[in-house]
């Protein structure tokens, strides 16, 4: 080779793909309709490297439009009715298709898969040919150059100018009427994330135990004797076991029986899981996901926050994978989503930090984060344990949630005013109780 011919060896290999992940993604679209839905929005059909994977996601896209049931069967038909179950491996391929995927609940993840691999082949296809017009003596030098930038813009956009495009001017945005989509009018709503913290037996995980009974049994948690439409509510407990975790919410079902709010059946729903969940890993991903997906929650409860992922609490870039499948159910459910995380040690210089101990994603990611801390008036922090509800980040909306609980007599955790409150700001020195 001289220096003035192109190494064509690096143009010999064979183009990125993977089919198992489209065979993942072809399987997934036929076992659930919504990683059909997932696919069809994702994925543009020459994404694939196999053309019979091609042919059949197109079948699948019509017979979607058309309302069509799909399945093997009646996906087999509609391509043998077009000509192309022969040309696709036959109708025995459709079955080796459902056996390739390990769980539809992954389909957008082997779609990326899928449209990264398309990605890159394009890469490599936009590469050849500047290379090939670098050599090319004719035209302006110029030319070639504006044909590349031309060539990789023209990459990027590619399937994404309909995404994004065109942007709102801000005189038309401001004129969207506002509304709110409350679970708790004045407190929380849909797609709200709210992190929770406190030292060890502070009391956060029964505050939420707490509130995901009275929202699930239609009372409001911060008002009593107050009704609220009664929400939906899904619990994945990655701390305790079943046993503990019944001994919790027993008391709290005979509250709410006794409120005359009993909860009725389909409207909590609870899986423990005391080994933990690393949503880093595909499996445990599924596994929340699939449960998001069936029981369409108004609030999810996960947590505690250590107990996500198996590696450094403080790395960075697993907290942010696990906050992205938290998002990614949250946006699935349009459900507020209820979490705790411990609070550092303190050094014995001062009050205890109530920031979330672990990486400073944690500080960032909620609308809400707040922390538990026994009020400055000792007989009250002791007798009734009484506690500030201290704002460790601002609020990104202005809500109604309380300063101060203490102990009740029917719920763990009720609201009160302290009694040198200024009747004004609400601000006390003490928080004493009495």
């Amino acid at each position: 080779m001289t220096d003035t011919e192109p190494d064509t060896a690096a143009f010999d290999r064979t183009p990125p793909n993977d089919l198992h992940a489209e065979q993942s993604v072809l399987g997934a679209c036929i076992l659930s309709a919504t990683a059909c839905r997932t696919a069809l929005d994702t994925l543009n059909p020459d994404a694939f490297y196999r053309p019979a994977h091609t042919t059949i996601f197109n079948a699948i896209g019509r017979m979607h439009a058309r309302g069509h049931a799909l399945d093997p069967i009646t996906l087999g038909k509609h391509l043998a009715d077009s000509g192309d179950l022969a040309r696709i491996g036959g109708q025995g391929y459709l079955f080796t298709l459902l056996s390739a995927v390990p769980t539809a609940a992954n389909a957008a993840y082997y779609a990326d898969i899928v449209q990264d691999r398309a990605l890159r082949r394009g890469l490599i296809e936009t590469g050849t040919r500047i290379v090939q017009s670098a050599y090319d003596p004719t035209g302006e030098t110029t030319d070639h150059v504006e044909a590349a930038v031309t060539l990789t813009r023209d990459l990027r956009d590619q399937g994404q100018a309909t995404e994004d495009l065109p942007v709102q001017d801000l005189l038309d945005f401001v004129q969207h009427e506002d509304t709110y989509d409350w679970i708790v009018p004045g407190i929380l709503e849909h797609g709200d994330r709210l992190l929770l913290t406190a030292a060890e037996g502070g009391g956060k995980s029964t505050w939420l135990r707490q509130i995901a009974v009275q929202v699930a049994a239609g009372l409001h948690p911060f008002n009593p004797g107050a009704s609220i439409d009664p929400a939906r509510v899904l619990v994945l407990d990655c701390e305790n076991s079943e046993a503990a975790s019944r001994r919790q919410y027993r008391p709290l079902l005979n509250s709410a029986e006794r409120a005359r709010c009993g909860l009725r059946r389909g409207q909590f729903a609870i899986e423990c899981r005391p080994q933990g969940i690393d949503l880093t890993r595909p499996k445990d991903r599924s596994w929340v996901m699939r449960r998001v997906e069936q029981l369409r929650p108004d609030v999810l409860i996960i947590g505690p926050v250590y107990r996500l992922h198996g590696g450094n609490p403080n790395d960075e870039e697993l907290a942010r994978k696990v906050s992205v499948v938290i998002d990614e159910a949250r946006a699935t459910s349009n459900c507020a989503v209820l979490m705790e995380a411990h609070s550092p040690h303190g050094n014995g210089l001062g009050p205890r930090s109530l920031r979330p101990l672990g990486s400073s994603l944690w500080m960032r990611w909620p609308e809400f984060g707040f922390g538990l801390r026994p009020v400055e008036d000792e007989k009250s922090a002791d007798v009734d344990r009484a506690r500030r509800v201290v704002p460790w980040r601002g609020m990104r909306d202005e809500r109604a949630w309380p300063r101060f609980l203490r102990q009740g007599e029917d719920w763990p955790w009720v609201p009160y005013t302290p009694i040198d409150a200024d009747p004004y700001t609400g601000h006390s020195s003490t928080g004493a109780t009495g």
